[in-house]
């Protein structure tokens, strides 16, 4: 099983390697709160990143994330006492259809200001255990489309999603869920410091389009458009307009003509 920043190209042994690893990226500053709170972006060239919160240089949260295209609105955000995200998802009438715990790249944000109902974010799930099957019918006959191990059990179809952070909620939930996808599109990456290697891949599930990232040490074999990826991932969240330092356009600002 991968780790969550095996699946962005830094697995890494602990934090201090990490820490190496992230002082030879641009350190960009995208958010503070009026507690003192500094927000700090670590890009590569790849588009995965690092974005680590800290008071006083004390870090506070980590959150191993990828710059992916908006795949889903969502809705009703409320953030959770331990900071991780709750939302809905919703159709383009407004219409729920699911509902998912992600940890939010901008959850100091959101929690100190009245923004908009609706939000248009990038959905990210970091593989840490999942397979990849060569279609919609492969992935049916698969044992990973089984629910449970009871005989007779039902399956996942192939675009399937569900948030565990949310079916097993309280104060230990965590971000995961199981995510079924077909790939729309595949690209593979080096990371430009560790030098390793992992995958992204976009895929059509349940209410909304993902970017899944796959460690290629899990695949070495890179997914293609068509194939069903499924299993168990870490939920990331973005929406850049929330950021309130830099280049950003804040939610309250109108679009450019």
């Amino acid at each position: 099983m991968a780790s969550t920043l095996a699946c962005i190209g830094l697995d890494v042994a602990d934090l201090d390697a990490l820490g190496t690893l992230l002082e030879a990226l641009p350190a960009e500053v995208v958010g503070r709160t009026d507690d003192e709170v500094v927000t700090v972006s670590y890009p590569d060239p790849t588009g995965a990143r690092v974005v680590i919160s800290r008071r006083d240089g004390v870090p506070l949260d980590l959150v191993p994330s990828y710059a992916a295209e908006p795949g889903a609105l969502l809705g009703e955000v409320s953030v959770t006492e331990s900071g991780l995200t709750r939302a809905a998802v919703l159709d383009d009438d407004g219409r729920t259809v699911t509902r998912l715990l992600v940890d939010l790249e901008q959850h100091r944000q959101v929690a100190a200001a009245d923004g908009p109902t609706r939000l248009d974010a990038s959905v990210v799930a970091l593989g840490v255990e999942m397979t990849v099957h060569a279609d919609e019918a492969a992935f049916a006959a698969s044992d990973a489309s089984r629910i449970s191990d009871e005989p007779g059990a039902s399956r996942w179809s192939a675009e399937s999603f569900v948030s565990y952070g949310l079916v097993h909620e309280g104060p230990d939930a965590e971000p995961t869920g199981f995510l079924a996808g077909t790939i729309v599109h595949s690209l593979s990456h080096r990371h430009s410091v560790s030098g390793q290697e992992f995958h992204t891949v976009r895929v059509r599930t349940v209410g909304f389009e993902a970017t899944v990232c796959l460690a290629a040490s899990d695949h070495p074999v890179p997914p293609l458009p068509g194939n069903v990826v499924a299993g168990s991932c870490y939920l990331v969240a973005d929406v850049p307009s929330l950021w309130n330092v830099g280049p950003q356009r804040k939610w309250w600002q109108p679009a450019p003509e």
